[in-house]
């Protein structure tokens, strides 16, 4: 298994790399936790079975963050693999790409939409951002917008 932040050329067609965004920001994940661990003192004092489910679905809801992510990139597409679900879209499903400072989204919809959230996916560059960028643009088609 990859190291955090590790990334493997698996052959000169894909790419993978694991990912842990709280390893990458020490001082958000530090409050995250505290955070959790706060709230979670709180609805203990109040119900155990409560604390304890409400708690849990806290900690779900910042699973992308806390813990890490394998993406991988081939000639077919790519595949995020987060912590509670994993997202696969394929090169002739992307319409839209948008590439950031830490992260790129690939979109399945022309326009911009409020369902691009469900339909869309992103991928974390971590410290290898010039090399994901470049692999994703020589396997994007020319017409898709960027």
């Amino acid at each position: 298994m990859l190291e955090c932040g590790a990334m493997e050329d698996m052959d000169q067609n894909a790419m993978q790399w694991k990912l842990c965004p709280a390893k990458m920001y020490p001082k958000k994940a530090f409050f995250g936790w505290f955070l959790i661990v706060l709230v979670g003192a709180l609805l203990f004092s109040t119900s155990i079975i409560l604390g304890i489910c409400l708690t849990a679905l806290l900690i779900a809801s910042q699973a992308n963050f806390l813990f890490s992510s394998t993406f991988t990139i081939n000639d077919k597409g790519f595949i995020a693999k987060y912590p509670l679900k994993r997202k696969q879209i394929a090169w002739e499903q992307v319409q839209r790409v948008q590439f950031c400072k830490d992260i790129c989204y690939f979109f399945t919809r022309k326009k911009p939409s409020t369902l691009d959230c469900w339909s869309g996916a992103h991928i974390l560059y971590g410290d290898k951002r010039i090399e994901v960028v470049d692999f994703i643009k020589a396997r994007l088609h020319q017409d898709i917008a960027t």
